[in-house]
């Protein structure tokens, strides 16, 4: 029958959904918790794509289908046919396969984006794609391989199946990603990282969770987005030099030259002097005008403020006056907090300005060991 393999329906199955925090948690409880969930060691996580829940089955008899998690008024919704991309991929599965993913577009995630897609009739979509970005699939689970049922299954054991999936070089395509499990103090780095980066966070699952349909045991699955973040306030210690040459794509039309000779700066499109031997070069629009390149940011350990890393992505103000920040406070988060001989923040990034708060309330010793 359509959409069975190993006597589920898979079409119409509810799909399982994550368990979450009470109303009544504060922020400080959320982030408590998962604290402890993750360095327990009793839970497992990957990163969390920002797009839409789709089941992706070739069922008993080859039929393929890719299934939202709602269904509309004539019961669960089916656009395999809009994703042709991802045909090759299902073609190569073997039969009596179930797989969980979230289709999104890399750089541009959004369920809003992926709705305005698979939302309209399957030819404008597949032009849309044709047209812009073609959809992508996150797999992040297994429920079925070869007819091999995997629904009672313990994600600890999943997350290995899915592991030889995504090295199985057959499986290979352009347009399809495997997630990647972690735990403990590695997991908690990731979470840093996908966070810092702008990423939507991560799902954290108690390593004995099998699949569920529809409701899920409370603490089984926790969601962990940007509410969780870990942040540091920083003091700015100075700045640093400007990076000289300019190397981004816009360079026929950029305005910010040096001439090699005799060091002068000029404004204007010398993009065809410089390519017919002119000796100029492009310089960065900081460069040119004097400004920092990033600012040196420090923290308080004991008596003195130590160097922890540099803040890059910084308004123009801010870099055209940054002597007028020295010694001010910044909230920053950060991909990886470095707890290791070279202590410091990987990627830091400004949240925002800490008016009420002087060096002297930034702590090394929260941070660093």
């Amino acid at each position: 029958m359509k959409g069975f393999v190993n006597g589920i329906d898979w079409i119409n199955a509810e799909a399982m959904k994550y368990w979450s925090f009470p109303a009544s948690y504060t922020d400080e409880k959320k982030k408590t918790e998962v604290h402890n969930a993750i360095f327990g060691g009793d839970y497992l996580g990957a990163l969390k794509v920002d797009g839409y829940y789709q089941r992706l089955i070739k069922d008993e008899d080859g039929n393929c289908f890719m299934i939202a998690r709602s269904k509309g008024v004539n019961g669960a919704i089916d656009k395999y046919e809009w994703v042709p991309q991802l045909h090759p991929f299902m073609e190569r599965l073997p039969r009596g396969t179930v797989l969980l993913c979230e289709c999104y577009l890399p750089g541009n995630e959004g369920s809003n984006k992926i709705t305005s897609l698979l939302g309209c009739l399957k030819d404008k979509c597949i032009a849309r794609q044709e047209a812009g970005q073609k959809l992508h699939f996150y797999i992040f689970d297994v429920c079925a391989f070869d007819n091999e049922d995997f629904v009672d299954k313990p994600i600890e054991g999943r997350v290995k199946v899915l592991d030889c999936l995504s090295s199985n070089t057959i499986l290979a395509n352009e347009y399809v990603e495997w997630a990647k499990y972690y735990r403990g103090p590695e997991l908690w780095d990731k979470l840093q990282e996908y966070l810092g980066s702008g990423r939507e966070g991560i799902v954290i699952t108690r390593k004995d969770c099998p699949i569920y349909f529809k409701r899920t045991p409370a603490h089984m699955t926790i969601k962990i987005k940007k509410e969780l973040q870990e942040t540091i306030d920083v003091v700015i210690l100075g700045a640093n030099a400007p990076t000289r040459l300019y190397g981004g794509k816009e360079i026929e039309t950029w305005k910010y030259w040096e001439d090699t000779f005799t060091g002068e700066k000029l404004n204007g499109e010398l993009f065809k002097e410089y390519y017919d031997g002119r000796s100029i070069e492009p310089i960065t629009k900081a460069y040119y005008n004097g400004w920092a390149g990033s600012l040196v940011i420090g923290i308080r350990k004991d008596d003195k403020l130590v160097p922890i890393g540099s803040l890059s992505g910084l308004e123009e103000e801010v870099l055209a006056n940054w002597q007028n920040y020295k010694g001010k406070v910044a909230e920053v988060t950060a991909m990886q907090i470095m707890n290791t001989e070279n202590q410091g923040l990987r990627h830091p990034k400004l949240l925002r300005w800490r008016p009420d708060l002087t060096p002297k309330d930034t702590d090394y010793y929260r941070f660093f060991t």
